[in-house]
C-alpha cells in the first residue's frame, strides 16, 4: 500500500509539473503563430488584399491562438476585444496586443505595412524570449519536480 501511494504521489507531482511546463510551450506557440499571422497579413495586404474577415476565416489555429483569432473576429464585428481568456499572457503583453489589433486596418496599405513591420520587431523579441524560456524552464521544471517527488517519497518511506 505504501508503494502504491508513493507511485501515485510521484505521478501527481509529475502531472502538475507537466501542466506548468506546458504553459511555456503554449506561450512560444502563441507568439510563433502570431508572427506567422502577421506575415500572412502582410502577404494578404501586398497581393490579394482580401477583407480582414475573409482573411481570418482562412487561418487554421489551435489552443490559445484560436482564442486570439476568435476575439479578433468579435472585435471586427462588435468592436469589443478581450484577451482575458488567454491565460498564458501577462497584462503588459495583453495591452501591447490590444494596441496592435486596434491599429490593424486603420491605415492605407503602405502605412499598414510599416505598422506590421514595427509590430514584427516587438513580436520577434517576445518570440525569442518565449523560446529561451521554453528551452530552459521546461526541462528544469520537470527535473526539479522529479527530484522533489523522489525526496518526498524517501521521507515517506
Amino acid at each position: 500500500m505504501k508503494w502504491f501511494l508513493i507511485i501515485v504521489l510521484i505521478t501527481v507531482i509529475m502531472i502538475i509539473a507537466r501542466a506548468i511546463s506546458e504553459q511555456y510551450k503554449e506561450k512560444y506557440d502563441f507568439y510563433y503563430n502570431l508572427k506567422d499571422f502577421l506575415n500572412q497579413f502582410k502577404i494578404n495586404l501586398s497581393f490579394s488584399q482580401s477583407k480582414i474577415k475573409e482573411f481570418l476565416d482562412k487561418i487554421n489555429s489551435k489552443k490559445q491562438f484560436k482564442i486570439f483569432i476568435d476575439e479578433y473576429k468579435n472585435f471586427l464585428s462588435y468592436g469589443k476585444f478581450d484577451l482575458s481568456k488567454i491565460k498564458i499572457l501577462e497584462d503588459d503583453e495583453k495591452t501591447e496586443l490590444t494596441k496592435i489589433i486596434n491599429n490593424i486596418g486603420k491605415y492605407n496599405a503602405k502605412n499598414e505595412m510599416l505598422q506590421v513591420d514595427a509590430f514584427m520587431v516587438s513580436i520577434d523579441s517576445k518570440l525569442e524570449k518565449a523560446k529561451q524560456d521554453k528551452q530552459k524552464l521546461c526541462p528544469l521544471i520537470l527535473k526539479l519536480s522529479l527530484l522533489f517527488a523522489i525526496a518526498l517519497s524517501i521521507l515517506l518511506i
